[in-house]
């Protein structure tokens, strides 16, 4: 999967692929690129202010995720600081240049940066056409590709053989592919620390076959865990990829606060297992929608269609499950799918390495 580094801001990527090496480059010191393009460049300075100062992050910390802005002091001199500009850079762990960006600020927001890699950055003073004495390089990291719950938030990214989940059954991790539910019994089961009234369930599905399963091949589902069955509970919501003799049809069921939403039925599809779809199920202030998108987030829409509910939709505890939950007609999970990336939160689903093909 290719990964490619987004700026907040106007930043210009001077890196058309990220090295993936994970060695950590001197904080202190400009790697033997950066270095050579130093001496080529005379980037010694002609603008008589100071080096600014880095503030953060430095010294190899490790980020929370792959967004985080560059923090520096302003540079001192003879002209006013209001007067100057930035010239920021960005390295990569082998020392080559992935973005650069001027920006009227000490501060340089960039996000979309690789999971478990290393990082350098260094900036100096600019205005008009010249430029000041490069500050010392600042080193960080980013995590490893781990999943958490945090609140009414997860992300569990399902390809690394670990997950945030609070149990599973029948369940299959596949090394960076994500986690096979293997039959009619599978699931994985999520409970949040406190319910998301208005937000969005979404997860990458891959291996969704035309197959003909005698039952209602559950997706991803939600309940309130009080153990209330799905057919009865008072937050119920599940939603299907119905077997091939229905079609294909996608379709879900929602009760919110005790009263039935009705069935919507988006429509019959042909399901290829080569392909990866985008299941995505969102819900705020009484409507509510379930959308599939073939090849990821911004691939076309296979299929889509919504209904309203009766808010606000609070479950408590709030359980979200891959697969199905027990009901009267018992365990109803879509067999052999394979998910990664879920994402639930009320904040619009991030770019998750995996989320395209």
């Amino acid at each position: 999967m290719k990964q490619s580094l987004v700026l907040a801001g106007t930043a210009v990527l001077l890196a058309l692929s990220l090295a993936c090496g994970r060695q950590s480059a001197n904080p202190t010191s400009p790697s033997a690129a950066a270095a050579a393009k130093q001496a080529a460049t005379g980037d010694a300075g002609t603008l008589k202010v100071t080096a600014p100062t880095l503030v953060s992050p430095i010294n190899d910390e490790v980020l929370e995720g792959t967004a985080t802005s560059l923090v520096a002091q302003a540079a001192t001199g003879k002209y006013s600081s209001a007067s100057l500009a930035y010239d920021f850079e960005l390295y990569d762990a082998n020392g080559v240049k992935v973005a650069t960006d001027v920006v009227a600020s000490t501060s340089w927001p960039v996000a979309g940066l690789q999971y478990d890699s290393a990082y350098t950055w260094r900036l100096r003073a600019a205005s008009e056409g010249a430029f000041g004495p490069w500050s010392a390089f600042g080193s960080f990291k980013t995590p490893a590709n781990r999943g958490y719950i945090r609140g009414n938030e997860l992300f569990d990214p399902l390809t690394n053989g670990q997950s945030v989940s609070s149990g599973m059954n029948a369940a299959t991790f596949i090394p960076n592919v994500g986690i096979r539910l293997e039959g009619i019994d599978s699931f994985v089961e999520y409970r949040l620390e406190a319910p998301l009234t208005d937000g969005q369930m979404s997860v990458i599905v891959t291996n969704i076959r035309n197959s003909n399963e005698q039952w209602k091949t559950k997706v991803f589902s939600m309940l309130q865990g009080d153990g209330v069955n799905i057919t009865d509970n008072a937050y119920r919501f599940t939603a299907d990829r119905r077997n091939r003799d229905s079609g294909g049809t996608v379709r879900w069921t929602l009760r919110s606060r005790g009263t039935d939403a009705g069935e919507p039925n988006c429509g019959g599809a042909s399901w290829d297992a080569t392909k990866i779809y985008l299941w995505t199920y969102s819900w705020s202030g009484g409507s509510a929608n379930l959308s599939v998108r073939e090849g990821g987030p911004n691939g076309p829409v296979v299929r889509s269609c919504s209904t309203g509910y009766r808010a606000p939709y609070s479950p408590n505890p709030h359980v979200i499950r891959l697969g199905s939950v027990f009901g009267r007609g018992g365990s109803e999970t879509l067999p052999q799918a394979v998910f990664r990336n879920l994402w639930v939160s009320s904040a619009p689903r991030p770019n998750f390495p995996g989320d395209t093909p």
